[in-house]
């Protein structure tokens, strides 16, 4: 079965997809309303010609009759065509605004509220960023407490940053696409994150880094690449090991995230694409899981760019993220 995201980018429309369902469905009615008819009058034309059946004048002429009904019942059906095909997308059209209406108002209000979040947000990492950093000595449990404000501040910033793409996942927002090398930007996140991996002794690494070019937007991609790494991170104990690879074979490019944490309980694999969705009790042994909403994007973001994202894991070994896009060949 055709996948929608395989259709052409004008075809991925869900006005244009829900105007296809209701035309197929009216020109198979059609269809089949067209066939009962031209076998109705075909019994009647050759029940008329029984008695003359020995006469090949008058069964030619009632051949020709049956002929002159079939062309007409084929014009009737590319009438009819155009006819559904035009009703078909206006229905959709009326069927479809209060919904769209609805997603506009809902991605309207995530924008608006994680805007404003972000002001008293900053604020908050400003002043515990300067307590924590000042020279004036504190007690032990006040300096435990305001390291923890700071980090749970870190993670719903995470969050408010996720929520924005989020909103507007759903729209089919434009990819700034150009010529991205893999490697390069894979070395770059690797570098941007390498600090979170040393506050946890883990040694994060690129295991192969082979010259891989994709047509993409690099802030997503690189986006999506950051997202494995920090779950990686954030999901493997302290003394652990995370690596990265890239690499290209034909047509297709390739990024592997492995990292050697807890792992994935099989029901689990395909469970942690979904938004929202979170299997803390194997996944964050430190009891810290994220929001379900990192997996998602990052499954967004391949598919957008004719991709997409595997998980190979096995529990008590860790498990390895895969990214295969389209590549660009010479």
């Amino acid at each position: 079965m055709t996948q929608w995201r395989e259709l052409p980018a004008g075809l991925r429309s869900p006005r244009i997809r829900l105007a296809l369902t209701i035309a197929g469905i009216l020109f198979l009615l059609l269809v089949a309303f067209s066939v009962v008819v031209y076998l109705l009058v075909s019994r009647e034309v050759l029940q008329d010609v029984e008695p003359f059946r020995d006469d090949p004048l008058f069964v030619e002429a009632a051949h020709r009759q049956l002929a002159a009904y079939g062309m007409q019942l084929v014009f009737a059906n590319i009438v009819g065509v155009v006819l559904i095909g035009i009703a078909s997308y206006f229905v959709a059209q009326a069927a479809l605004r209060p919904l769209e209406q609805a997603i506009a108002l809902q991605r309207q209000f995530t924008n608006d509220a994680s805007h404003d979040l972000r002001t008293p947000l900053a604020v908050i990492r400003m002043e515990t960023s300067a307590a924590l950093h000042s020279r004036t000595p504190m007690p032990p449990d006040i300096a435990e407490c305001l390291r923890i404000i700071d980090e749970q501040t870190q993670r719903m910033d995470r969050l408010i940053e996720q929520l924005l793409t989020l909103a507007h996942v759903d729209a089919d927002s434009a990819l700034n696409r150009e010529p991205t090398d893999l490697r390069h930007l894979v070395s770059g996140v690797v570098r941007d994150l390498r600090p979170l991996a040393d506050a946890k002794e883990i040694a994060l690494s690129v295991a192969r880094s082979d010259p891989a070019l994709v047509l993409g937007d690099e802030l997503k991609l690189s986006q999506l690449v950051a997202n494995l790494v920090d779950n990686a991170i954030k999901y493997s104990p302290n003394s652990a090991s995370v690596s990265v690879s890239v690499w290209q074979q034909r047509d297709a490019a390739f990024i592997a995230v492995s990292d050697t944490g807890e792992g994935i309980r099989a029901g689990d694999r395909e469970n942690v694409f979904r938004r929202f969705h979170r299997v803390d009790s194997v996944r964050s042994p430190n009891g810290r899981g994220g929001h379900g909403l990192g997996l998602p994007l990052c499954r967004w973001i391949a598919r957008a760019h004719g991709g997409d994202v595997f998980v190979d894991s096995r529990e008590g070994e860790g498990s390895t993220f895969t990214v295969r896009l389209p590549a660009l060949t010479a």
